[in-house]
């Protein structure tokens, strides 16, 4: 039994490589941060329009931290607490104001950034370098719940990923259970395969390098049994396939989609558990 699962487990390891390769091409391409950092900063700087964004957005400071990719412009992915705060003040502290917080703060439209900055103005008792700090903490606040939506964003991307690549391979977690299940030659084999994998990552300190050997040794040595295992389309008798099929089918496809949402991180902490379980117990009833 232990053996079904770690297979299980090294096949969705894989496939959680494979969606997170796919997951950071597509993070780069739409520029899945940088739009999360705009969308806290509008938050942040919302004066009931965009003219305090825009003219954030504009300053040359912020302009330099833009990326690029294929030729095309793309918002900062990172911005420091200090760079925030300098182009903060910037925009707002017209040239000789800059130490005149309360004229600045008051010119703002009423809104919710006016009320923040009055608010932090007067928990830093108008001493100008603590009100500095203080822009700065509430940047970080708000960096960390944007942290938090950029996750829940990856979450939901993950398991449209998985749901394609589920239903693209055929990787049915039931089936693939059921053949490991009746196959115990091949659940040992794909067992001795996740014990390669680990002790594989941990002669590797790289994690590029690492992350490239961890999905090609896997892929590799998975290939020949992916028909086994029921992995693929090339076995399946489609026509002949009644709806009762298609139902378990496709709930298999979802379980795999879920499991590949989690990440390969948490997949291969697990695996190396599981292994280390599996290597224990043939130590003992050696």
């Amino acid at each position: 039994m232990l053996n079904v699962v770690v297979g299980l487990v090294l096949i969705f390891l894989l496939y959680s490589l494979f969606a997170t390769t796919v997951l950071e091409l597509l993070a780069s391409l739409l520029a899945f941060r940088g739009k999360n950092l705009e969308k806290a900063l509008r938050n942040m700087l919302d004066t009931g329009d965009s003219s305090l964004f825009n003219a954030f957005g504009d300053n040359p400071l912020y302009s330099q931290l833009a990326g690029r990719f294929i030729g095309k412009t793309t918002p900062p992915s990172y911005l420091t607490s200090e760079k925030f705060r300098s182009i903060l003040f910037a925009v707002l502290a017209k040239e000789g104001e800059e130490t005149d917080v309360d004229k600045w703060i008051s010119g703002l439209p009423d809104s919710p950034v006016k009320s923040v900055l009055h608010q932090l103005w007067q928990d830093a008792r108008s001493d100008g370098q603590e009100f500095k700090e203080k822009i700065e903490l509430w940047f970080n606040d708000v960096m960390d719940r944007a942290s938090g939506w950029y996750k829940r964003h990856v979450q939901r991307v993950l398991i449209f990923l998985g749901l394609i690549i589920a239903i693209s391979f055929n990787v049915d977690s039931l089936q693939i259970y059921r053949q490991l299940s009746r196959d115990p030659d091949a659940a040992n084999k794909i067992a001795l395969e996740a014990a390669k994998v680990v002790e594989g990552q941990e002669a590797t300190e790289d994690p590029l390098a690492l992350k490239k050997e961890l999905y090609d040794l896997i892929s590799e040595n998975l290939e020949v049994l992916k028909s086994p295992l029921g992995i693929g389309w090339g076995n399946v008798p489609v026509a002949n396939l009644t709806w009762q099929h298609w139902v378990f089918k496709v709930f298999g496809w979802l379980v795999t989609a879920m499991a590949i949402s989690l990440g390969a991180p948490f997949w291969f902490d697990l695996l190396r558990k599981m292994v280390n379980i599996r290597s224990s117990g043939k130590a003992v009833n050696g």
